[in-house]
């Protein structure tokens, strides 16, 4: 992984909601923007509607 590599996750700030109006997590699109240099956890963007998103991941492998 490198910074400006499109991934998918699953965040945990943010949620659809169902035709049924429960919470769905589901994978989304988005951006590496920051790596912590001993690789504990790595940073990705996602753009949203209303702006961006950041949201921090365990570890630097896919």
């Amino acid at each position: 992984m490198k910074l400006g590599d499109k991934v998918m996750r699953l965040p945990e700030t943010f949620t659809d909601s169902g035709e049924d109006k429960r919470s769905l997590r589901r994978p989304v699109a988005g951006r590496v923007v920051y790596i912590h240099p001993k690789g504990h956890y790595h940073t990705v963007e996602f753009e949203l509607n209303g702006g961006h998103v950041r949201e921090s991941f365990k570890g630097v492998n896919d």
